[in-house]
């Protein structure tokens, strides 16, 4: 967001100085865009993302995918079973 600041204050400082009208009108459009994104800049508190190069949360992630991934094979072990039981159907 600095980097908009700067290239603002620049375009701004610069803007006198430009005689040809043609010119002048682009550069107040740029200068508007940039004011536009300034006035609408994000909320700069801590940002709520999970860092995923910490050691601890990687584990923790890759246990809990570990448990959904056993949770589904489970659960299509049960209706493959359910379909050999009620329909006498060997799936395979």
């Amino acid at each position: 967001m600095q980097l908009f600041h700067h290239l603002h204050d620049a375009l701004e400082r610069h803007l006198p100085s430009i005689a040809d009208e043609c010119d002048r009108h682009e550069a107040l459009r740029y200068l508007r865009g940039l004011e536009s994104v300034l006035a609408s800049k994000a909320d700069s508190t801590e940002s709520k993302v999970i860092p995923f190069d910490d050691h601890q949360v990687r584990r923790r992630l890759e246990r809990a995918i570990a448990k959904t991934h056993a949770r589904q094979i489970a659960e299509a072990r049960r209706v493959y079973q359910r379909a050999v039981d009620e329909c006498g159907w060997d799936i395979r």
